[in-house]
């Protein structure tokens, strides 16, 4: 019985979760202003495809072309996850309604926990 429970919930999550991809409200560019004066410009071009570039800070001039897992969480709050082709693993929670940005990097064994602001560019 337990194994059909187990089953259950798998296919329930499984069902859900193309359903709560991230809508059109987070497709844009932004610029994430970290704590610490790191910048990034983020272009959210579809619920697949992002883009960053660092703009100011000690990665300045560094890119990415990420394909993350992004979800809805609430209204205009997503949650995001992707890995770098550096092997980096960042995950964010975006609040479009207060403007914030929360991210974790996982660099190997260091871990980062980084907030800042944003401004919508587009």
């Amino acid at each position: 019985m337990k194994s059909l429970s187990l089953l259950f919930s798998s296919l329930l999550f499984a069902t859900w979760i193309p359903a709560a991809h991230a809508a059109e409200a987070f497709i844009g560019q932004f610029l994430y202003k970290y704590d610490g004066g790191s910048i990034y410009r983020v272009e959210v071009k579809d619920p697949q495809l992002m883009t960053w570039t660092c703009v100011e800070g000690s990665e300045k001039g560094a890119s990415g072309k990420e394909h993350p897992d992004r979800f809805k969480i609430a209204d205009k709050i997503y949650f995001a996850s992707w890995v770098e082709k550096t092997g980096i693993t960042v995950t964010q929670v975006v609040n479009l309604n207060t403007m914030k940005v929360y991210s974790t990097i996982i660099d190997g064994k260091e871990r980062y926990v980084i907030s800042g602001a944003i401004v919508r560019e587009k």
